[in-house]
């Protein structure tokens, strides 16, 4: 089974995955437990949040990968470095 989530889905579990990261290392859960949690997370596979930018046209926030503004289409000169 193949699930996608929206941006704000992603952006709220990778929050939720750190908050049980943080109660985990707290308070030391089974053994089993935290076999469990890994392989979730593992399946899981949200990877680091991309990294975004400002549109400098129109203020919205958008991929800072992208060539064009995805609301008001202006064409974004590229960010140089990481």
């Amino acid at each position: 089974m193949s699930m996608s989530y929206g941006d704000q889905a992603l952006a709220q579990l990778r929050s939720l995955i750190a908050v049980v990261d943080g109660e985990l290392a707290r308070s030391p859960p089974s053994p089993e437990l935290r076999v469990a949690w890994g392989r979730m997370v593992e399946i899981l596979a949200l990877g680091p949040a991309p990294e975004l930018r400002e549109c400098p046209t129109c203020k919205e926030v958008g991929m800072r990968a992208a060539t064009r503004c995805g609301r008001c289409w202006s064409a974004l000169r590229p960010v140089a470095g990481p």
